[in-house]
């Protein structure tokens, strides 16, 4: 046989193989119809006896203070006050009742951390049209520039309400987030005057809704204009509407405590040491001296707004932290009795008179005594504010419609909504 047939032998040798082993392999390979499939069986569990005899327990976490976690709520209250000579008497009312409002804020649950902001105004052609200050919580300061507020000019009406309220919405340094309640308390006795300027009043009443700054209105007097203007942004923004008296009708509550809280707080008012520059101890005595001068209600209020807020979340039980009553330092200043580490860091021309010309190891000797003398003091006025305070709950008119009283019934009813009752 030559190699051409040999070739085409094998060749068809090797078809007929594969031909013939071609439907035992296609057999393999065609899947079994699903329901004729033999069950997988489940995998083997291991017994428990072959468990490790002993597990190690997980550590149990120590559980959260749901308290101490949340954020402090705050809120934010802008007084905008005409201050013209019809409004003399609820300005010397508004002076000495911050101090009480700001306490009864500071009565809610959980204790808010609170800023106050002024705004005054009057009209063009009187002596100025706005004051502002910013908000602040450092009550000392808020009233400080209450202060400043003298009623004057006026005489006619309608008055520039829209500037002033228009710069307390645009002009303050307002906290942006929707969870801090923001509140303007108008206070006024005539209406909004059109100048033809940037300070429309239903403009910027629009605004304050926008930027969810709730306006309650308190009118002072039975003008009927200011009425309709008063309850017009009031109603805008949620806010609530109040009449008083010409006067705002503030009677100080005179309680057992006052004179010795007036003794301690003026006590207080002595026990510091400020550093800095001539003017800039200066101007810190000054405001000392002005908290020294408190009235008897003014100065007891004050004890007690400085008692709630001592510390975060500020219990205000018989226990609570002793306030700490110095009003606090401006202009870069440091007072040495509340911070005595600070002494180390003072350059001498920065010294208070009182330590200059002492050894290095007498001004930390005076220092110390000082702040020794202060804390006996406000452990002595947190004391006196509970037992005040107790002695109120059981005293206090039931009946109140004055300045106050409004405010508080505004703030209630607006700081439910974000989480504080009172």
């Amino acid at each position: 046989m030559d190699l051409k047939s040999l070739s085409r032998a094998m060749l068809s040798a090797a078809l007929a193989t594969t031909l013939s082993a071609a439907p035992a392999l296609a057999e393999s390979v065609v899947p079994e119809p699903p329901s004729t499939r033999a069950p997988k069986p489940p995998p083997a569990v291991k017994p428990a006896q072959e468990q490790p005899a002993a597990v190690k327990p997980v550590q149990e976490q120590p559980p959260v203070d749901a308290k101490a976690k949340a954020p402090r709520p705050e809120i934010e209250v802008v007084f905008v006050l005409d201050t013209t000579g019809s409004m003399s008497g609820l300005l010397e009312g508004a002076k000495s009742k911050i101090y009480s409002i700001a306490s009864r804020i500071a009565q809610g649950r959980p204790t808010p951390h609170l800023k106050v902001g002024l705004v005054a105004y009057r009209d063009v052609g009187d002596d100025y049209v706005t004051k502002r200050f910013d908000l602040s919580d450092d009550l000392d300061t808020v009233f400080a520039n209450l202060r400043r507020f003298e009623a004057g000019g006026g005489g006619d009406s309608p008055e520039h309400v829209g500037r002033g309220l228009g710069e307390a919405v645009s002009k303050l340094s307002w906290n942006q987030d929707r969870s801090v309640m923001k509140a303007i308390f108008l206070v006024g006795d005539a209406p909004p005057a059109k100048r033809n300027d940037d300070w429309d009043f239903k403009f910027w009443a629009k605004r304050a809704r926008e930027q969810h700054i709730v306006v309650n209105t308190v009118r002072c007097g039975s003008d009927e204009e200011t009425q309709v203007a008063w309850k017009y942004v009031a109603k805008l923004t949620d806010g609530t509407f109040d009449s008083i008296d010409q006067s705002g009708g503030m009677v100080a509550v005179a309680t057992p405590y006052d004179a010795e809280l007036s003794k301690v707080n003026a006590e207080l008012a002595s026990k510091t040491l400020y550093t800095g520059k001539a003017e800039v101890q200066a101007a810190n005595r000054a405001r000392a001296d002005a908290m020294a001068e408190l009235a008897p209600e003014a100065a007891a209020e004050r004890i007690s707004y400085m008692r709630k807020t001592s510390s975060r979340g500020g219990s205000g039980a018989a226990g609570a932290p002793a306030p700490s009553s110095a009003p606090k330092a401006v202009g870069g200043a440091v007072d040495l009795v509340a911070a005595p580490a600070s002494l180390a860091s003072v350059r001498d021309d920065e010294l208070p008179s009182e330590l200059k010309g002492l050894s290095v190891e007498g001004r930390a000797k005076k220092v110390q005594q000082l702040s020794d003398e202060k804390k006996a003091l406000e452990t002595q006025a947190s004391k006196l504010a509970a037992e005040r305070e107790a002695w109120l709950a059981k005293n206090r008119p039931e009946k109140e419609d004055a300045f106050d009283a409004n405010v508080m019934k505004g703030v209630k009813a607006q700081a439910a909504k974000h989480g504080v009752t009172y």
